[in-house]
């Protein structure tokens, strides 16, 4: 049984001149909130304990009314190629949710990246069929502090390796356009020049295809890239692998194109692909009529069994000639490398194996 924690408020939840406020009402000088920040965000300190640059009465008045993180590290597990390592982290409550750390050697020109995937709700509504984490029903979501929580652990663990994080996505548990507020708050800290200071270039938000909250990441964070969990190229067939429909695929297309011609960015189109279901050649050519003529990437995902999810991955030569007819048809593509298979490195999964199906509650957003 995970017991709860008792929430307090967070340093994570402080921009700069919070932070400032909080130790200038203590009477302190204004240079220490400096000290903390750097302790914090350079060094990743997780206690007050580990702050040594100020005096040990501040520490412990701190450590009195505040707290670093509002989350608390589980259990970590590290697949056996090490690229891979994913976190079990409690909440004050007691909801626990899952942060990954991926590890990308160079390929080609490209450099060597650590990118942190980062969950924004405990559990989801969205129920996708072929999710771990959509079988476990919605608890609630996640506050700001809570999705800086993980990146903060996972920053940390990669500081500790000795290279700093390159990327940064929104696509753990939840869904992020659910809960726009809060990801809004999280997306300004991260990105602010004057707070973490991370390129939004790196950093990416996916989503099943909220139109309300893809128009306002089009305006309000324009440099972040748009990723959108398609899976299908029909209505009908999307509704079988996503039950709780936010929108058309004609309604999302076409906001879609919108963001495209404001941002000028590239968006990437998230598709699963299950064997005998969504891996025909009719569905790359429907897929590949459905783009054409959007600046698009289409990351094909071969599906990752785990208990409770129905399906299968399809053979390599199966996924190999999909990804080949969508590219004679002149759409980039990919197709993702599987990591983690040895450590519950499915969404939801490492979750599910502790805690089992949880009661579906009402959506908040």
């Amino acid at each position: 049984m995970i017991q709860t924690n008792k929430a307090s408020v967070s340093l994570l939840d402080m921009d700069r001149s919070a932070l400032a406020q909080q130790l200038k009402d203590l009477g302190e000088p204004s240079y220490r909130s400096k000290q903390i920040w750097d302790a914090i965000y350079l060094r990743y300190a997780t206690t007050f304990t580990e702050i040594t640059d100020i005096p040990n009465s501040l520490r412990k008045n701190l450590e009195t009314r505040l707290q670093i993180s509002p989350i608390e590290n589980v259990m970590i597990q590290t697949s056996a190629d090490q690229s891979t390592s994913k976190c079990l982290m409690k909440l004050h409550d007691g909801e626990v949710i899952e942060t990954v750390l991926m590890r990308y050697d160079p390929l080609g020109r490209k450099q060597a990246r650590k990118t942190i995937c980062v969950s924004s709700q405990a559990g989801c509504a969205m129920k996708c069929s072929f999710c771990a984490t959509g079988t476990q029903g919605y608890r609630r979501q996640l506050t700001s502090g809570e999705m800086l929580g993980q990146i903060h652990a996972m920053a940390k663990l990669a500081f500790q390796e000795g290279s700093p994080i390159t990327n940064i996505v929104f696509m753990g548990m939840g869904e992020p356009l659910a809960n726009y507020g809060e990801l809004h708050k999280t997306l300004t800290r991260i990105t602010d020049a004057t707070d973490m200071a991370f390129s939004p270039r790196r950093v990416t938000v996916s989503t099943v295809g909220i139109l309300s909250g893809i128009r306002k990441l089009t305006l309000e964070h324009p440099t972040i890239n748009l990723a959108v969990s398609l899976h299908a190229p029909t209505d009908k067939l999307r509704q079988q692998l996503i039950p709780v429909q936010t929108a058309s695929i004609s309604e999302i297309i076409a906001t879609v194109r919108e963001h495209i011609e404001i941002t000028k960015r590239r968006v990437s189109f998230e598709y699963v692909l299950i064997a005998g279901i969504n891996d025909l050649p009719k569905h790359a050519t429907e897929l590949a009529t459905l783009l054409r003529g959007l600046r698009c990437q289409v990351n094909l995902i071969p599906l990752n069994p785990v208990d409770g999810v129905k399906g299968k991955r399809p053979s390599r030569r199966r996924t190999l000639a999909f990804e080949s007819m969508l590219e004679s048809a002149g759409i980039s593509v990919t197709v993702r490398a599987e990591k983690g298979a040895d450590i519950s490195a499915a969404c939801g999964q490492l979750r599910g194996d502790l805690l089992g199906p949880r009661p579906l509650l009402p959506t908040d957003n």
